[in-house]
């Protein structure tokens, strides 16, 4: 596999300044317009060779996902909503990753490592376009802190669990202490 270095980095993120500019453009939401193009690159076998490692996600795609939701927070009010939301972004996440994997292994014949990692990647959801669709529709303005606020919560349980079923799959020896340090340096850092 090849170094990933700056200038693929630099290439994505043009690619995906395009796309938002085009997206905006014809009408198209942000993450349907990255979708295609993904597809796009995909068949043009333009794409980066990039390696799916714990590094990737926690030190490129990750910070400036979390930093622009937590610039848009109201912090008022995510304090009021704090219990539903922590509820929503843990014990959520963990049933909606275990769904997922159960439905992958018993419906595809998936291994169980397989379909762990991809309901863990799956559990964590990404709400621009159901935001959006709040703001269109006026509604409840709780309604839309919630979501936005277990958005920014669930990408760092999501990060965790895949962090450790890497360590499952390299054959690693977890602890309970070592996993909640990990969730906690994830999701208060």
């Amino acid at each position: 596999m090849a170094e990933f270095g700056l200038t693929e980095l630099g290439t994505l993120l043009v690619v995906a300044s395009l796309v938002a500019m085009l997206s905006r453009r014809i009408g198209l939401p942000y993450t349907a317009g990255l979708v295609l193009a993904g597809i796009a690159l995909a068949f043009l076998s333009l794409g980066a060779d990039l390696p799916l490692s714990r590094e990737l996600i926690f030190n490129v795609f990750l910070p400036p996902l979390i930093f622009e939701a937590a610039l848009q927070l109201r912090w008022q009010r995510f304090r009021e909503q704090a219990p539903l939301t922590l509820v929503l972004a843990f014990v959520g996440v963990a049933i909606s990753a275990a769904l997922v994997t159960w439905g992958m292994h018993a419906l595809l014949g998936w291994s169980w490592l397989g379909a762990a990692f991809f309901g863990v990647l799956i559990a964590a959801t990404d709400p621009v376009s159901v935001i959006a669709a709040f703001k269109e529709m006026k509604a409840e303005p709780r309604l839309s802190m919630v979501v936005e606020s277990e958005s920014l919560l669930n990408d760092g349980v999501a990060a965790v669990g895949f962090a450790i079923l890497i360590g499952i799959a390299n054959g690693a020896a977890l602890t309970p202490l070592g996993v909640a340090g990990a969730l906690a340096w994830t999701v208060v850092g």
